[in-house]
């Protein structure tokens, strides 16, 4: 398979998969729930749904179908893990943001296969990779630092799986097949997204001094965007 048509490949699903994790979102929002009673429902179907994802994407491997199947699933469960965030910290995006958002992180994704492209990083493409996602967290943070909106809060979360696709880029994968392997197992690191959630909300309920994490991924310097 052409670098080109995997990159092509790569971000087509990226977009669908964010497209997807947006829409879901954005019609949970319609579902009245009180913070106290139910704040931690949403996460826990998206936790619920990964593993059951897992489980069969475990047990049947090499079946194209049902991995397409637990692609789709897990971006639903980011959808619920971002719904868990908005709902949390009492923010909102509208279709037209969630959209741009997508659109960004594909963006990103075809700066990275740019620079695949050089000849020195396309000899070192692995350890390019990591040093990729290095630059990725400084860069977000120094973002983070200057700007106040829920813009960059989903963006960072969504850059987390991006950052995952990435490696699907660069991975071994020599026809269709494989390629959809490898993506549907990238689309496991919504569990990092699920997890910074989890923390940030037990940091801020419970006053565990982990402010400082709460205020990176806010996109806000006081953890509250607008």
């Amino acid at each position: 398979m052409s670098k080109f048509k995997k990159a092509g490949i790569v971000s087509l699903a990226t977009f669908i998969f964010l497209l997807i994790a947006s829409a879901v979102a954005l019609l949970l929002g319609y579902v009245q729930l009180e913070r106290e009673s139910y704040g931690w429902f949403f996460l826990i179907v998206g936790v619920i749904l990964l593993i059951l994802s897992g489980l069969v994407a475990f047990v049947v491997r090499g079946n194209t179908a049902v991995n397409l199947a637990c692609f789709a699933a897990n971006a639903v469960a980011l959808g619920f893990c971002i719904r868990t965030w908005y709902f949390f910290r009492g923010l909102e995006n509208n279709f037209v943001t969630m959209l741009l958002i997508c659109l960004a992180c594909v963006a990103y994704l075809w700066v990275f296969f740019a620079l695949c492209f050089v000849p020195f990083i396309s000899r070192h493409i692995k350890a390019f990779f990591f040093i990729w996602l290095a630059i990725s967290a400084v860069a977000y943070i120094l973002v983070v630092i200057f700007t106040n909106t829920t813009f960059v809060s989903t963006f960072g979360y969504y850059m987390l799986v991006v950052a995952a696709f990435t490696y699907a880029m660069v991975s071994g994968s020599h026809n269709l097949k494989e390629l959809i392997r490898a993506l549907t197992l990238s689309a496991y690191s919504v569990f990092a997204v699920a997890v910074i959630v989890a923390v940030i909300i037990i940091s801020e309920d419970g006053d565990l001094g982990l402010d400082c994490v709460a205020d990176i991924f806010s996109g806000a310097p006081d953890g509250k965007g607008k």
